[in-house]
């Protein structure tokens, strides 16, 4: 085999490595952008499952401890409003024109979903992700669940009510090879806390 030929056998395989060393950067990039992306789809997620959590909480006194719960409140329940009728002139405060006889107050009560999921709430929402009640149990880019609990501890000689909502990396990152990538697959995205009075995320809010 002369030296010619080798050349010519050696070309596509200096053609393919090269675009194996072209490609590989390219590759962490694209795979740190989706990761980011879901992320924010499942954090997103978690910030209307905590919406519904506290308006659960503040008619019930304790956190939903299942999804069947949370979104049969959601979906059928009413939340107590209390509207003004009348006008406040701007010379007084409300409290000011109650006590005037010039308004009075009246308690409607309003469907959870209307309440919670008003336009202004969906206004601040990641516009990415439209909303989908139906789908809020469901961990986004896989076909499971929110893993969810609820219950509560004792902090400072209190008892307060505790829930937590959460789903590892491995989960909603399903499909993506995540080998050698830096990302612990065991990790979890979470909001709220069983060990603390906490309802934030862990994702640094």
């Amino acid at each position: 085999m002369n030296r010619k030929t080798v050349q010519l056998l050696l070309w596509p395989v200096i053609i393919i490595l090269a675009w194996l060393v072209y490609r590989s950067p390219i590759s962490l990039k694209e795979f740190q952008e989706e990761t980011n992306y879901r992320k924010s789809a499942v954090i997103q997620d978690l910030k209307d499952i905590r919406t519904a959590q506290i308006a659960f909480k503040d008619k019930y006194r304790v956190y939903a401890g299942d999804f069947n719960s949370l979104l049969s409140f959601v979906k059928n329940d009413s939340l107590a409003v209390v509207k003004a009728i009348g006008e406040t002139p701007d010379s007084l405060t409300e409290d000011q024109a109650l006590l005037a006889g010039i308004i009075s107050r009246d308690t409607v009560f309003v469907p959870v979903y209307q309440t919670i999921y008003n336009q202004d709430y969906l206004d601040t929402r990641d516009s990415r992700f439209p909303f989908d009640l139906e789908m809020l149990s469901m961990v986004p880019f896989s076909d499971e669940t929110f893993s969810i609990e609820s219950g509560n501890i004792e902090k400072g000689k209190v008892v307060v009510q505790v829930f937590e909502v959460s789903t590892t990396f491995g989960t909603f990152l399903n499909g993506l090879d995540a080998t050698n990538k830096g990302i612990d697959l065991d990790n979890t995205l979470r909001v709220g806390s069983m060990s603390d009075a906490s309802i934030n995320g862990n994702w640094g809010e």
